[in-house]
């Protein structure tokens, strides 16, 4: 058989050039072509695709409003087994119940077990210390979420309680999948919270060809007779978008 296949780098980010079919050994020359203004840095190896799995997750809208922490759902891309929960963040907060002997200033946090307190600052009480207004100054960080009305500690008072709501603050990881082609869907179940995804090599390459080669502006490296076995990919990493990959003539090895 005779396959060409043209790529061009992502970077810093584990990019599939070329697959090879299941059953049979093949061999097959390329070439990668620096096309960019600065020095590029490659790393060209072959990989199963099981091995590419998500490494990691970025949160670009934290939503608002949350009562709940919301689902994380990744899909698409190839793969499959990828999950992550989510963390969240104070963003309001709305008093309940306002206690009594507090005084203003006070700082009260709404602490969870192993997680990082939201902290409330009293801004103004009554007679009998009752709080009348209070601000969210920090707004935590937390895998777990306070009971509602949430009641605090701190402060020269007692027996305040507030209600809080939620964005996403951050994304954990809970298992990178394997198999993908390229970074999945992240998605919630409910809000209007959004991420992305990104995607590597998760475990070791099972054979490099070049590693870390630098390439000049213009530059172009060029490789015969390579061999990948049944099922691998040819995958190319770069710390630029500009590198170029053409990979040709590719022979079956009974």
């Amino acid at each position: 058989m005779s396959i060409l296949a043209n790529q061009m780098s992502a970077a810093d980010t584990a990019v599939e050039a070329l697959t090879i079919p299941t059953g049979r050994r093949t061999t097959f020359n390329i070439n990668a072509g620096n096309t960019g203004a600065d020095i590029a840095t490659m790393t060209l190896y072959a990989a199963s695709r099981e091995a590419v799995g998500v490494t990691g997750l970025a949160v670009t809208n934290g939503g608002a409003s949350y009562v709940a922490i919301p689902d994380v759902t990744l899909e698409g891309g190839g793969g499959t087994g990828a999950t992550a929960t989510a963390r969240m963040i104070a963003d309001s907060v709305t008093l309940v119940d306002a206690g009594t002997g507090y005084a203003v200033g006070d700082a009260l946090s709404v602490a969870v077990p192993d997680q990082t307190a939201a902290v409330i600052i009293v801004t103004d009480v009554d007679g009998a210390g009752a709080i009348q207004a209070a601000e969210l100054t920090s707004g935590g960080d937390y895998g777990v979420l306070p009971d509602s009305p949430a009641p605090v500690t701190g402060g020269l008072g007692s027996g305040a309680t507030f209600v809080l709501t939620f964005a996403v603050l951050s994304l954990t990881l809970t298992n990178p999948g394997k198999g993908f082609s390229e970074a999945p869907t992240v998605s919630f179940s409910g809000g209007a919270a959004a991420a992305t995804a990104t995607i590597d090599i998760v475990l070791e390459p099972r054979h490099i060809f070049e590693h870390a080669v630098a390439l000049n502006p213009g530059g172009i490296i060029y490789r015969t007779a390579l061999i990948l076995g049944p099922g691998d990919r040819l995958y190319a990493q770069a710390d630029t978008d500009t590198v170029a990959l053409t990979a040709w003539g590719i022979s079956a090895l009974i």
